[in-house]
């Protein structure tokens, strides 16, 4: 009789490779916070993060360097859309791929996600962080809004497919009877970064909720108005950031509407963009560092396809109260409300931030450098991320876009991409 004696064979493991040093070096920079741009300076990145910003002939290059010479080109940091929906009722992935790579290819690093499945979104949120598929990282929401908004609303079913109508975790109808504390931990649960509260809520109610998710960690983010809850409502709240200028208008109205679908149908011929109502809002929120999801270009869009389906004058008044927040050193971010490409099917129309950049600089006072900033820096503070995305500076990931053109002397140039390097990864077309 034989015994069979098994053999283990060990391999030898090689030592692990110390991660390389990239250096970009000769490049215009331009660092996302509203400073001037730094000629001819190098950038060096190891394990995804960027270690170094330096003017090129300060210093040598190290050593073991993978270098890449950019003279006459501008660097900036990887662009985040700040209101985007992607998860849709449609669910083939072939769909999401011919999304999400076009975008990081046109700059997109980040998205954030104001109201979709979200188990479609947890997926597609895992895989951006693997990088393997090449796309931007993705935030969304947990939506809550009063019940009866999930019998108005055509988008509830597609989004909360096979669950009850106001009871996914992710869409969740919210009343004086409902346990709070157990909704926001659902919320958050499902992977969320902030609960976004959209209509048909009171201001007790909004801050309620505010507080709770403040309590747990997450982030606040609103419609302008939520109906009756008016913007000072969820500046007083704590909200991190608002959305959609055309709604502050109802800060100014003598009475606001119980039902949200009122919410773009004001006469905005009869409020002033400098009513003193309006103004002392913008000045609540630069006070309490509310961010202003202005997503003026969503409304230019709807007036262009559908002007009756807008209230009177509500282009004109956008562009100026978004002005004026502006002006007033209220942070305004780039928001599309869009599913993030000018047009899904043809990827090369670009992406729709850089539209609304574009929009910022022509139609409401932004400088190229300010609209940069907003796509960058403050976008990243609406979901969560300032302390390591949406600036170039020693410690920050390496999110970051190469262009061959000047996107100061003109925003479009934005579209000039020679390559975009996301988690310190190159990606060119």
């Amino acid at each position: 009789m034989r015994l069979l004696i098994p053999i283990l064979i060990f391999a030898a493991l090689a030592p692990a490779q110390a991660p390389q040093t990239v250096a970009l070096t000769h490049a215009t920079v331009i660092d996302g916070t509203g400073a001037p741009a730094l000629p001819d300076s190098t950038v060096l990145i190891r394990d995804a993060r960027i270690t170094a910003v330096y003017p090129a002939s300060s210093r040598p290059l190290p050593a073991a360097a993978r270098v890449e010479d950019l003279t006459g080109k501008w660097l900036i940091p990887g662009l985040i859309d700040a209101h985007v929906h992607i998860a849709d009722e449609r669910g083939e992935i072939d769909h999401f791929r011919d999304l999400l790579g076009p975008l990081l290819l046109a700059g997109v690093t980040g998205l954030r996600d104001m109201a979709g499945d979200a188990r479609v979104l947890t997926y597609l949120a895992r895989e951006a962080r693997l990088d393997s598929p090449g796309w931007p990282d993705i935030y969304y929401s947990a939506l809550m809004a009063g019940p009866t908004f999930f019998f108005e609303d055509r988008r509830v079913p597609g989004a909360s497919r096979g669950v009850l109508a106001g009871a996914a975790p992710w869409l969740r109808a919210v009343d004086e009877t409902t346990d709070i504390r157990i909704a926001v931990a659902e919320a958050k649960g499902t992977g969320a970064t902030g609960v976004k509260l959209y209509a048909n809520l009171p201001a007790s109610m909004v801050k309620k909720i505010s507080e709770e998710a403040h309590r747990q960690g997450m982030l606040v983010w609103t419609h302008a108005t939520i109906f009756p809850a008016k913007p000072s409502d969820a500046v007083e709240a704590g909200a991190t950031t608002i959305s959609h200028t055309p709604y502050l208008v109802w800060e100014a109205a003598p009475h606001v509407p119980l039902d949200y679908r009122s919410r773009a149908l004001e006469n905005f011929t009869q409020i002033r963009p400098d009513d003193p109502k309006i103004l002392a809002l913008l000045d609540q929120m630069k006070e309490r560092g509310t961010i202003l999801d202005a997503t003026v270009r969503v409304f230019a869009e709807n007036v262009r396809r559908s002007p009756d389906s807008m209230g009177n004058g509500i282009l004109p008044w956008t562009y100026a109260v978004t002005r004026e927040a502006h002006q007033r050193g209220v942070l305004v971010d780039a928001g599309t409300d869009s599913q993030g490409l000018v047009d899904v099917k043809k990827p090369d129309a670009g992406p729709s931030v850089v539209e609304e950049m574009a929009l910022l600089v022509e139609q409401c006072g932004f400088t190229p450098q300010a609209a940069i900033q907003a796509a960058t820096q403050v976008n990243a503070m609406a979901v969560g991320k300032a302390s390591e995305k949406g600036a170039i500076a020693p410690g920050m990931i390496a999110d970051l876009v190469v262009l061959s053109a000047d996107p100061l002397a003109d925003i479009h140039n934005l579209r000039k991409i020679v390559e975009v390097m996301k988690d310190g990864k190159v990606f060119r077309k």
